[in-house]
């Protein structure tokens, strides 16, 4: 948006340096030179501000159809989506962006280490805070899942407090949740991590993979504190029912640590 209001402004003052020349050359009094000026800016506004909403608007509605693909585990067709759009990208901010939300579906698909060398290329002085917050945060949830908890640690440290905002976030607070419960597993804050995903599972607004992922974590340290019975149950009914790829061959192998 920013950008597209910069060349607005830089294209009033071409329109402007253009009538004075024109001016100039056709001898056009003061009055007749700024209402032409007017005129044709406004015309311009009229033509560029629409066409611009038209398409965001179109942009947005490819990334909701996409995303509905990924919710219903079509993962494939939810990468090649967004590749498809990351090809046709115009500025560093908007491939930025659509290279995090590309990211997710590997993230999904179990490819933690692929998913984060694409995020650890994003520069992120060309996005905004609330885009940093979700790079930083998806670096270390990749991170985590990866086995690289050293790593995971230090971004959750270094970036502790605009992470912390994710929390507070109506739209991501379960996702980052998720995120701090593994942390404060890995620095042996049981208590904590399980109110994390406490918060996560009693949550009714939660989205099921919000839920799901919860659930594994939660499974997985019930293990750790050998209370096998509770741990089985949720892994059997997540086996079952996720469309997610890699909550699934996760469910999977710590069923086949219990057997």
């Amino acid at each position: 948006m920013k950008k597209t209001i910069g060349r607005i402004l830089f294209f009033g003052i071409l329109l402007a340096i253009l009538m004075l020349i024109v001016g100039k050359v056709f001898h056009l009094s003061t009055n007749t030179l700024i209402f032409a000026l007017s005129l044709s800016y406004f015309i311009f506004l009229m033509i560029i501000i629409p066409y611009q909403m038209r398409k965001r608007n179109l942009l947005n509605h490819k990334i909701e159809v996409l995303l509905q693909k990924m919710r219903n585990g079509d993962i494939e067709d939810y990468i090649t989506g967004m590749k498809a759009l990351l090809n046709e990208a115009e500025n560093d901010y908007l491939k930025a962006i659509l290279t995090i939300n590309m990211s997710v579906g590997y993230t999904l698909k179990g490819e933690f280490e692929k998913a984060n060398s694409y995020l650890d290329k994003i520069d992120a002085s060309t996005i905004d805070k609330r885009s940093q917050m979700v790079l930083y945060h998806n670096i270390a949830l990749n991170a985590f899942w990866a086995g690289e908890t050293k790593k995971a640690c230090v971004i959750m440290e270094s970036h502790k407090k605009i992470l912390q905002q994710g929390l507070e976030s109506h739209y991501f607070k379960n996702s980052f949740s998720e995120t701090f419960a593994l942390w404060s597993f890995a620095e042996g804050k049981r208590e904590q991590g399980f109110g994390y995903l406490e918060n996560i599972i009693n949550d009714q607004n939660a989205k099921l993979l919000e839920r799901q992922a919860a659930q594994v974590i939660w499974a997985k340290q019930k293990m750790i504190d050998k209370q096998f019975e509770q741990a089985e149950q949720l892994l059997q009914k997540i086996v079952s029912e996720t469309q997610i790829p890699y909550l699934k061959k996760e469910a999977e192998q710590l069923l086949h640590q219990l057997k």
